[in-house]
């Protein structure tokens, strides 16, 4: 879960579902990304009132938070990938 503010509220988010964006073809309109997640407090419990304070702005940040968590992933694994390589190459 990743922890993040509802209307300046602490709380948790699991993301069940995201798709990045796509930016379209000549038959396709480009889209946005979407995500859906759920929302909790602090201590893990559903937290169904706070998505009656989610205002537009918090669910954009949210989706910016989610989306710089995964370059951060992948960044890591590309590192990872890198110093494999290296280690691969010291030991032949």
């Amino acid at each position: 879960m990743m922890p993040t503010r509802i209307a300046g509220i602490p709380c948790l988010v699991d993301v069940t579902s995201y798709t990045p964006a796509d930016p379209g073809s000549f038959f396709e309109p480009p889209s946005g990304p979407e995500i859906e997640y759920e929302v909790y407090d602090r201590r893990g419990y559903k937290a169904g009132w706070l998505l009656a304070k989610l205002t537009d702005a918090d669910d954009d940040a949210i989706l910016e938070q989610y989306e710089a968590s995964l370059r951060e992933i992948r960044s890591q694994a590309r590192i990872d990938a890198y110093i494999d390589s290296l280690e691969a190459r010291a030991w032949t």
